[in-house]
């Protein structure tokens, strides 16, 4: 146990710094964006490649962490993430950028579940829920904090910083890695290595993840999706073929013989797909429909990070002392009621529903999660509970995974009908405007114009509406003072009784400076009206436009809450506690 206290600050910071990665770069998008100068949906890959990569890793990298030594696969791991953090904060480009984002999650890949196992096998049988407590406390906060983390640096000390960040603590924590792990004389076992299955999982594991990433974006029923489906269905039945009949499988499937194990992992895929739907969406709403500054939003959804360290850390200290299912159902049940409480938020910017209900997420997620990670591996010791972590953090990538492929799908086709009610509306308050007919339709053309955009990336999901207004130009000007002060001189010459031409050269001038200024006056205060009458109309629009997108947002979050709730009928997977 005092090895333990000595090992355990080393894996919490390692811990830390990968899974901070996965959430880390969602605020810092349009940050990067601008420096590289590319579209979002290429920039997209920087956070795609490091969730593809981890998942598809994680399991062949646990079993070589068996053969060539847990330790040493840790501090590889730390070696390659703090390389990959380098060349990620000083890329000059996207394609320099997408290197390092792969190279940091091959090292994430490496870290995270050996170094739960490495915690684990130090811990006798009674402390365990403590060691799980700590890990898995710190990788919820890490993933929770991400966005608010990445704000503030970004803010105060440029986008870079947010990976560069890793490198000094990354190298504090190999120093002390070296002086309280062995690595010359550590414990290793001989196993072969099934390599066709390596193959066949990874195989698996990263067509199924480019699949529901790229889904929503290339279309679900596209020949290149259906494709990876295809070969991920293949890759998987393969797998489990070749680990029926190999003496060395990658994966020992008699895990799966476990009640606890089967009951786990579901509820792994389900908690996280839950959480990923708000770390997903919640930026994005309320930096794009309400207006918030990156570090704001960030800063507003930080009670929910608090939330989640505080919940898993308490429950994996309480899980022995109180039912397991009890616990469980009680997490979904919460998270349902979480989203009830966040799909309130109005569109006034009162935030009090919106931290009540996230902070009811943190709690339920971590009930459920905290719960459910010592119930993965309380059954399995050596080479099983490495297999056992090892599935355990694909399942969680996985449920990330499908939240983001699920939720963006359906919060594009809301936003879509958002925009399309709102340019329906647009119509009906531009033909009430007391304009002329010919700038009621520039009006129609322009809003049709910015609302018929490309919705297939959230970075259209915005409630800017514009609307330069009219002008009258210097020609059109000239054209109708000549016409006024041809009217005006004929009339004089009909008082007169004389033809135009005949006169004066001084009342000539004299009416055509008089009706210079008439006819300005007149077409300024027409300009003035119509562009007041414009900018009300464009006002209005935009309101409705911002209640639109946040009823989107709020639409595709509340199919959570039926999901959740029947998502308490996990607990029946699990064996009752002796």
């Amino acid at each position: 146990m005092n090895k333990l206290k000595t090992v355990l600050p080393v894996l919490l910071i390692g811990n830390l710094l990968c899974m901070m990665d996965v959430s880390i770069m969602t605020i810092v998008l349009p940050k990067i964006q601008s420096a590289f100068n590319v579209s979002l949906n290429d920039l997209s890959w920087a956070l795609n490649i490091y969730t593809i990569l981890f998942a598809t890793m994680i399991i062949p990298l646990g079993r070589l962490a068996v053969r060539f030594g847990r330790n040493r696969m840790v501090l590889l791991g730390l070696i390659v993430f703090g390389i990959g953090s380098l060349m990620t904060g000083n890329a000059a480009n996207l394609p320099w950028m997408l290197v390092g984002r792969a190279i940091q999650s091959i090292g994430a890949a490496s870290i995270i579940p050996t170094s739960m196992v490495i915690g684990l096998e130090l811990s006798i049988q009674e402390n365990r829920n403590k060691v799980v407590a700590m890990l898995a406390g710190v990788q919820g906060l890490a993933v929770a904090l991400g966005p608010s983390v990445g704000g503030f640096v970004a803010q105060y000390f440029g986008w870079r910083w947010v990976f560069l960040m890793n490198v000094p603590l990354v190298i504090l924590d190999i120093v002390i890695f070296v002086i309280v792990l062995p690595l010359k004389h550590e414990a290793t076992q001989a196993i072969k290595i099934d390599w066709l299955g390596a193959g066949l999982i990874m195989a698996t594991l990263f067509c199924l993840s480019l699949a529901l990433i790229k889904g929503y974006t290339w279309g679900w029923e596209s020949s290149a999706i259906l494709g990876l489906a295809g070969a991920a269905l293949l890759s998987f039945i393969g797998f489990i073929i070749r680990e029926r009949q190999t003496a060395t499988p990658m994966i020992d499937l008699s895990l799966f013989k476990s009640r606890n194990f089967d009951g786990s992992g579901l509820a792994l895929v389900l908690c996280n797909f839950f959480l990923g739907a708000f770390a997903a969406l919640m930026p994005t709403l309320l930096t794009k429909v309400h207006g918030e500054s990156e570090l704001n939003a960030a800063l507003k959804i930080t009670p929910y990070s608090v939330a989640v360290m505080l919940s898993v850390i308490l429950t994996s200290l309480l899980v022995k002392r109180l039912n397991n299912k009890l616990l469980v159902g009680t997490g979904f049940a919460m998270i349902a009621g979480s989203y009830w409480l966040i799909t309130q938020l109005p569109v006034t910017n009162q935030y009090t529903k919106l931290i009540v209900g996230e902070i009811c997420l943190g709690i339920g997620y971590g009930l459920v999660a905290a719960t459910v990670n010592i119930l993965v591996v309380a059954d399995f010791h050596g080479v099983k509970l490495t297999d056992s972590q090892s599935v355990a953090n694909v399942l969680r990538q996985v449920g990330m995974i499908l939240s983001i492929a699920v939720f963006m799908s359906l919060l594009s086709s809301n936003v879509q009908t958002a925009k399309n009610q709102t340019l329906t509306y647009s119509h009906r308050t531009v033909s009430r405007l007391n304009v002329t007919q010919t700038v009621k339709t520039k009006a129609n053309q322009e809003l049709a114009r910015k609302f018929k955009q490309n919705t297939n990336s959230n970075s259209q999901v915005n409630q800017h509406v514009a609307f330069a207004g009219v002008t009258v130009s210097t020609a059109k000007r000239q054209q109708a003072v000549q016409k006024a002060t041809k009217i005006e001189l004929s009339k004089v010459a009909m008082v007169h009784q004389i033809p135009v031409t005949m006169i004066p050269t001084a009342q000539r001038h004299q009416v055509q400076t008089a009706v210079t200024t008439a006819v300005n006056r007149t077409i300024d205060h027409q300009v003035r009206v119509t562009n007041q009458q414009l900018k009300l109309g464009v006002n209005r629009i935009r309101r409705r436009l911002t209640r639109n997108l946040n009823n989107a947002f709020l639409k595709t979050l509340q199919v959570i809450i039926p999901l959740a709730l029947l998502s308490i009928l996990v607990v029946v997977t699990f064996k009752f506690r002796d």
